[in-house]
């Protein structure tokens, strides 16, 4: 498969070594990485990205707008588009975990978080 046509994946992470190993996960297997540290940075960067594929986000993250926030507005603005969200925290600590949204618990390793991106993105 050329690296043209494989799906760009927004992660969304404050913590940066968090993000970064996501990031070489992902770029290791042939995704495109797009990366936010924020909410509203992601959103930014959603406006003017249409080829992003999937958001990969961590829940608790400071800025006025968590993961479950931004899962919410990205479900607003693109119901297709996949979301997955991940927190240290159990999916059932979330009582407003959004619909339009899969869980990833961390920590989580390679095979999780590939799995994770296989299982969601639109094939």
């Amino acid at each position: 498969m050329s690296s043209a046509s494989m799906p760009v994946i927004l992660i969304v992470e404050d913590d940066s070594g968090a993000r970064e190993i996501a990031a070489m996960i992902l770029e290791a297997e042939g995704y495109a990485v797009v990366e936010a540290s924020g909410g509203m940075q992601a959103l930014d960067l959603l406006a003017s990205n249409t080829d992003v594929s999937l958001i990969f986000s961590d829940i608790n993250m400071p800025g006025g707008m968590d993961g479950i926030q931004l899962a919410r507005r990205i479900g607003d603005l693109n119901a297709q588009l996949p979301v997955v969200l991940t927190s240290g925290h159990a999916q059932n600590s979330f009582r407003d975990f959004p619909g339009n949204a899969a869980f990833l618990a961390k920590p989580y390793n390679r095979q999780a978080l590939l799995g994770a991106m296989r299982q969601h993105l639109p094939n």
